[in-house]
């Protein structure tokens, strides 16, 4: 949950900016990975990140997919074959699937999963300061 308060507040933060922004949310995972379904990441146009959907191998080709939809508007789903014998030359991690939705967050309001996430942080800054 503090997550989706994270992202919830990255959101409203550049939505006053102006800055354009994509959510990536992991939708099925195959196999072993790093984060299960629903994880997300929310990417801006300038490049800054809140969230984590992997163990850091996935972020960068998905902050580069993410530049696309905010462009054109259109989301994207993605499937990442993990194998980090191939990528880290290592023999660590998770070797599975992971299948992720990239979309485009409207320029009209923070989607209401977010909203509620922080009004639940609202009312937990109330019930700390009693």
């Amino acid at each position: 949950m503090k997550e989706n308060r994270e992202i919830a507040r990255a959101m409203e933060e550049a939505k006053r900016a102006g800055r354009k922004m994509a959510l990536a949310t992991v939708v099925r995972v195959k196999g072993s990975a790093y984060r299960r379904e629903g994880a997300k990441l929310l990417i801006d146009e300038d490049g800054n990140t809140v969230g984590v959907i992997s163990g850091g191998c996935l972020e960068p080709d998905v902050a580069e997919t993410a530049k696309k939809v905010m462009a054109d508007g259109r989301p994207v789903l993605k499937s990442y074959e993990l194998d980090e014998e191939l990528v880290w030359g290592l023999g660590l991690g998770c070797p599975g699937t992971v299948d992720i939705w990239i979309e485009p967050v409207p320029d009209t309001d923070v989607p209401s999963s977010f909203r509620e996430a922080r009004k639940a942080e609202g009312v937990e800054e109330r019930k700390g300061s009693t």
